[in-house]
């Protein structure tokens, strides 16, 4: 069997991965992140705001699909993890969705615009479900692939900074996907929705996310496909592998941070829309919209900024120590929103940026950087190869804390009586509830993932 490698070897980085891997890589997670923010960013103002849809069954049209794959994530990871070719073991599950996700993906805009509320909500929950389903394919091999690009912890940061730097560009470029579709160009925003729809699925998810499986080698593919003695003495047992990944201490608390903040702060974090649209600018979508894409512009362009520190400071101070100052700064960037968040100064906004935007970019690089630890600790002791387990239950739990954000917002709305047709008469308490769970769902939760952080017991 493999034995561990020097953590302290520098020169393994180098040696293995050149910049076209690192870049294919990059451009994976770009597809990945419009894989899983693109129907969002989409259905809200168009199926929401145009349709006048019920947000919450809306929110529940969005998210249960969602959670549908999510079940056939972790039989994904097993199999790829079990799957034996001359292409390697994600390549082929890679290459396959990435020609199937586009196709569904542009089918869900297609919905015609006479039809009943209950017809387009079905119409679009049945193209979701197709869409969900095939794109596992594609993010589960794919993460897996990151993980195994290198078994050195320092490197490994230095791979999830990378990812990160594609994931922070495309956040720069998703939220003006809605204003596109407004462009005088399209005779109305049907026609807008329909073009913007299929372009950012054929390109952004269907040609990016193959770009992985074409330039990307596998780690080790060559050996294996012959597979070493102890490897099939401790051949992994699906259910078997679950249950033991499951009953690990530092995954469990890794996954129940995620949860605080995939979850618990996305949900505060998504009424920021909301505000800018019906307290900003009282109503105006399209001036709403576009302030929305200049603060997701300027928190992907701080992003960028807050990775490269993120990643330096994590790998000489190490991981836990940066994530708890990590979390520190966002609870006071939580406070700071009562303030920016002002009608007299609409563009003051742009600051939260400043205080929120190095908790995402720590999410995407330490949890991630921290979790393939683990997996070479278990690979090392165990002789089992399940990295696709741990991604796939990583994944299950992002894609049901993001599932819990958008119920959790779209009940919200209802209780506190937000109504697309009142425009800019909405009502003030709505609106004063809007702010409190925007300020105080953000602090409290990153007191939260604070907290879970000194039960964490992890090489640095």
């Amino acid at each position: 069997m493999t034995q561990p490698c020097d953590y302290n070897d520098e020169s393994n980085f180098s040696k293995v991965i050149d910049k076209k891997q690192k870049y294919a890589l990059g451009l994976g997670f770009f597809a990945i992140f419009f894989a899983n923010q693109g129907i969002g960013i989409l259905a809200i103002p168009f199926y929401q705001m145009t349709l006048a849809v019920d947000p919450f069954l809306l929110s529940l049209a969005m998210t249960i699909p969602v959670l549908l794959a999510s079940f056939i994530g972790p039989w994904v990871g097993h199999f790829s993890d079990q799957f034996y070719s001359r292409f390697g073991r994600r390549k082929p599950f890679i290459l396959v969705s990435s020609c199937l996700s586009p196709v569904y993906f542009g089918m869900i805009w297609m919905v015609p615009e006479s039809w009943s509320e209950t017809a387009q909500l079905a119409y679009f929950f049945t193209f979701s479900c197709l869409f969900h389903f095939s794109v596992t394919f594609l993010v589960v091999p794919t993460t897996c692939l990151s993980y195994e690009i290198t078994s050195v912890p320092k490197q490994r940061t230095q791979i999830m900074e990378i990812t990160t730097y594609f994931v922070r560009l495309a956040s720069l470029v998703y939220h003006w996907v809605f204003p596109l579709t407004q462009l005088t160009i399209f005779s109305s925003v049907f026609v807008g929705v329909r073009f913007v729809g299929w372009g950012m699925g054929l390109f952004f998810i269907g040609f990016l996310g193959m770009l992985p499986a074409l330039f990307v080698k596998e780690k080790n593919a060559n050996n294996d496909k012959v597979k070493p003695d102890r490897y099939l003495l401790n051949k992994p047992n699906f259910k078997k592998s679950i249950l033991e990944v499951l009953s690990y201490k530092p995954i469990l608390i890794l996954f129940c941070i995620c949860i605080t903040q995939v979850c618990g702060a996305a949900f505060a974090a998504s009424f920021d829309y909301y505000l800018i649209v019906y307290y900003l600018y009282d109503g105006d979508l399209t001036q709403g919209s576009i302030l929305k894409g200049g603060l997701s512009s300027v928190h992907a362009i701080f992003g960028i900024f807050s990775a490269a520190v993120i990643s330096y400071a994590a790998q000489k101070f190490g991981k836990k120590d940066v994530l708890q100052w990590v979390f520190v700064i966002t609870i006071f960037g939580g406070f700071a929103k009562w303030f920016i968040f002002n009608p007299n100064y609409p563009w003051l906004v742009l600051l939260d940026a400043i205080l929120c935007a190095p908790i995402w970019s720590a999410m995407t690089i330490i949890i991630p950087a921290m979790l393939a630890d683990l997996v070479d600790i278990d690979r090392y002791k165990t002789g089992s190869k399940r990295e696709g387990v741990f991604v796939a239950l990583y994944n299950w739990v992002n894609n049901f804390s993001s599932a819990g954000a958008i119920i959790l917002a779209g009940v919200s709305l209802n209780i506190i009586g937000f109504n697309a047709d009142l425009a800019a008469q909405q009502n003030e308490i709505s609106i004063l509830l809007m702010r409190l769970i925007l300020v105080f769902g953000t602090v409290i939760f990153a007191l939260i993932g604070l907290l879970l952080l000194r039960f964490l017991k992890i090489p640095r």
